[in-house]
């Protein structure tokens, strides 16, 4: 992959469990969206059921969240590499569809 590339991934993720992207070494992404198919409030303008976090293996640092709402109306802008990266977690009880996109940036 180049700078400029898309970078994505649409998966069914259990309930309660996460969806990890870690870009490989030297590389740099940032992600502009998330997705799901659980919502709170009416699609599509409603916010996902999950957890977007900044994880790097061991503690992990939430950069939105649906637990209130007031974090996911905001542009994202989330920069990643191979040590700071994204973990997504359903917050739902069931299994659902999870997404990312975003562009690589080095």
């Amino acid at each position: 992959m180049a700078r400029g590339d898309v970078v994505s991934d649409i998966q069914t993720i259990g309930g309660g469990a996460n969806l990890d992207f870690q870009p490989a070494a030297g590389v740099e992404v940032m992600i502009t969206e998330i997705g799901t198919t659980a919502f709170l409030g009416a699609a599509p303008d409603a916010v996902p059921r999950v957890l977007v976090q900044l994880y790097n293996g061991t503690l992990a640092s939430s950069m939105r969240s649906d637990l209130s709402g007031r974090l996911w109306g905001r542009e994202m802008k989330m920069f990643l590499n191979n040590t700071r990266y994204l973990r997504i977690n359903n917050a739902d009880a069931s299994a659902r569809i999870v997404s990312y996109c975003g562009v690589q940036t080095k």
